[in-house]
C-alpha cells in the first residue's frame, strides 16, 4: 500500500499542492530522517525537538526558526530534499493558474464553475490513482489540516461514485482507500515533508530570485524535487 501525504501552496494566481508517495518503510525512513534533522539543529541552536518543519518559517527565520542562521536554515532545506530524493519515493506537483481557469471555464460555458484549488486536489488524486495502479496496490491520502476539509471529502465522494469530470483521465479512483484523511502538520513530518516540497515548487514558479547564492540554491532544490516527480503541471 502508498500512503499520500499532501499539502497545499499558494500566490497570487498560482494555486498548487505537492505530495510525497511512500510506502510504509519509506515512511519510517524519512520520519526517522526528519527527527534526526531537527535533533541536530535543537542541540546547535535550541528551537525544540518537536519543532515543526514549517517551510515559510524555516526560509524566513520566523518564530522557533528566528535564531538559525540562514545558511544553518538553507542547509536544513537541502537535508529534507536529499533525503526524499534517496528514499526513492513518487513525488506529485499539480497546482492551477487561477486566472486561466475562469477564462476557460467562462469561454467553454462550463456547466460547474470549480474553485482553482478543487481542479488542482482532483488532478493530484488522478495521479495517486496512476501511481496505485502503476504499482499494483492502493494508496491512502493524508493531507493537511484545513477549515473547508468536508468539501473535499465530498468531492472525493462524487468522484468514487461519477468518476472525475470531464474525459481525460476520467476516473472513480478505484485504487484510492476509503476518504481523504486530514491531519495536523505539527504531528506528522510527512505532511512537513509535503510543505517544504510544496513551498520550494510553488517558489521556483511564482518568485523571480534577486540575490545569486539564494536563486543558485532554490534552482538546485527545485531540480532535485523535479527529478522525483511523477508527472508535473500547471494547468490550464
Amino acid at each position: 500500500m502508498r500512503l499520500c501525504f499532501v499539502d497545499e501552496s499558494c500566490n497570487g494566481d498560482f494555486s498548487g499542492f505537492g505530495a510525497i508517495v511512500a510506502d510504509a518503510l519509506q515512511t519510517a525512513q524519512l520520519t526517522r530522517r526528519m527527527n534526526e534533522i531537527v535533533a541536530e539543529l535543537d542541540e546547535g541552536y535550541g528551537i525544540g525537538r518537536a519543532t515543526e518543519v514549517h517551510a515559510y518559517l524555516m526560509f524566513h527565520g520566523k518564530e522557533q526558526w528566528s535564531e538559525v542562521p540562514v545558511r544553518v536554515r538553507i542547509r536544513a532545506f537541502e537535508q529534507v530534499i536529499d533525503a526524499v530524493c534517496s528514499a526513492g519515493v513518487d513525488v506529485l506537483l499539480r497546482a492551477v493558474h487561477c486566472e486561466r481557469l475562469r477564462e476557460r471555464q467562462s469561454r467553454s460555458r462550463y456547466r460547474e464553475h470549480h474553485s482553482p484549488d478543487q481542479v488542482a486536489f482532483q488532478h493530484l488524486l488522478q495521479r495517486i490513482d496512476e501511481i496505485a495502479l502503476r504499482d499494483r496496490t492502493h494508496a491512502l491520502v493524508i493531507a493537511d489540516e484545513r477549515t473547508d476539509r468536508e468539501r473535499h471529502r465530498d468531492r472525493f465522494a462524487v468522484y468514487q461514485l461519477h468518476g472525475t469530470p470531464g474525459s481525460y483521465l476520467s476516473t472513480r479512483l478505484d485504487r484510492l482507500l476509503d476518504t481523504v484523511h486530514f491531519a495536523p502538520s505539527h504531528h506528522s513530518r510527512m505532511l512537513q515533508i509535503a510543505d517544504v516540497v510544496a513551498f520550494v515548487w510553488r517558489r521556483a514558479e511564482t518568485v523571480v530570485e534577486t540575490d545569486a547564492r539564494q536563486a543558485r540554491t532554490m534552482s538546485r532544490l527545485i531540480e532535485q524535487i523535479r527529478s522525483r516527480a511523477y508527472k508535473p503541471g500547471i494547468w490550464p
